[in-house]
């Protein structure tokens, strides 16, 4: 009379207790079973046959909670339960242990075989999540360092258009051609790695960002990360371009020293000003740029400058200090309606990017 209510209390359990619902048909199944007063045969084949079941679906660590719950609620049963007396029969205790063998032979296997299923998938998970993680790790390598903040779950989102104040450097090889054409395709690459790799821990030394590759040169900017201010992020620019024949002799001895007949030389050009920063393009093509009249005039001052020197727009001029540079007059650059004052940088490691702007 009493077994219909096992189904009916475990689905109220299944239905109000979610994952406790186990704990309580381990507890109230035992209760029945001791209720009814069964023989001790049929009791371990029941109690055997549910704890396996628990086994397979929560696994081994569940047992001992389980096989606590059971072994409370038989006892508690077998309290309550009146004199009854079971003839002995072998009959009874055969199918007892038949019951017990048929329940638990297949449901062992099919706990067996989901729990390596689950192993598996667990391995494959992990293979991919590595395999996700190079890749991640590889692309960073490519973009700049916002992108590759995104990329690495700083955020999530497409980064939209910002208008901020840059300071922004166009470094460049001078007479670029030439050396491709007296140099062998792998010195020549080996050479440009080098250059590279020195320019952008130059830019990251001075807090600076290397934003992207431009052939034989390459686009720097200050304040697009992080910011020192207007005044901060134009001396920390203009100190780290001070530096660049440091690092050129340097690139040049380690050039000599590998026998590469080849003399590096670059020149710079600098500006200060608005610009638009974010996601261009449309569509599954987007590329993180920046466009303003600072990126323009940083360009067209590179191209003008000579080799080895550092010209600098007006804006830079006044953030960073006029006793650093030498006026050059005004040009007339693509671009630009009115001529354009022009300072080349005089006194080279002298900048302390280290102040605070105001």
């Amino acid at each position: 009379m009493l077994l219909p209510l096992v189904p009916a209390l475990l689905a109220f359990a299944q239905r109000s207790l979610g994952t406790a619902a186990q704990d309580v048909e381990n507890a109230a199944t035992p209760s029945l079973i001791g209720l009814l007063g069964l023989p001790m045969l049929p009791t371990a084949a029941v109690l055997g046959a549910l704890l396996t079941g628990t086994v397979a679906q929560l696994g081994w660590r569940c047992l001992p909670r389980s096989a606590g719950l059971a072994a409370a609620g038989w006892c508690a049963g077998s309290l309550f339960a009146p004199e009854i007396s079971y003839p002995a029969s072998r009959v009874v205790d055969g199918l007892c242990l038949a019951f017990m063998l048929l329940y638990t032979t297949p449901l062992c296997a099919l706990g067996y075989e989901e729990t390596m299923r689950m192993h598996r998938m667990r391995e494959r998970l992990r293979t991919f999540s590595n395999e996700l993680e190079r890749q991640r790790d590889r692309l960073m390598r490519y973009v700049a360092a916002p992108v590759a903040a995104r990329l690495n779950g700083q955020t999530n989102t497409m980064a939209p258009l910002q208008r901020r104040w840059l300071t922004v450097a166009f470094v460049d090889i001078t007479e670029f051609t030439a050396l491709t054409e007296r140099l062998e395709p792998e010195d020549l690459t080996s050479l440009l790695d080098a250059f590279f790799a020195t320019l952008s821990a130059a830019a990251d030394r001075y807090g600076g960002s290397l934003h992207k590759f431009l052939g034989d040169g390459a686009l720097i900017s200050f304040g697009e990360v992080e910011s020192l201010g207007r005044r901060g992020d134009a001396q920390a620019c203009v100190a780290m371009l001070g530096q660049l024949e440091t690092l050129v002799v340097a690139l040049n001895n380690a050039a000599r020293a590998r026998v590469i007949p080849a003399v590096l030389a670059v020149r710079a050009g600098v500006a200060s000003g608005y610009c638009s920063v974010g996601d261009f393009g449309a569509g599954r093509r987007l590329e993180y740029t920046m466009i303003g009249s600072a990126v323009n005039l940083a360009s067209r001052l590179e191209g003008l400058a000579a080799s080895g020197e550092i010209w600098a727009a007006q804006a830079t001029r006044d953030l960073v200090g006029a006793d650093l540079f030498d006026s050059l007059g005004t040009f007339v650059v693509k671009g630009v309606t009115e001529p354009v004052a022009a300072f080349r940088l005089r006194v080279t490691g002298s900048v302390d990017a280290s102040q605070t702007a105001i």
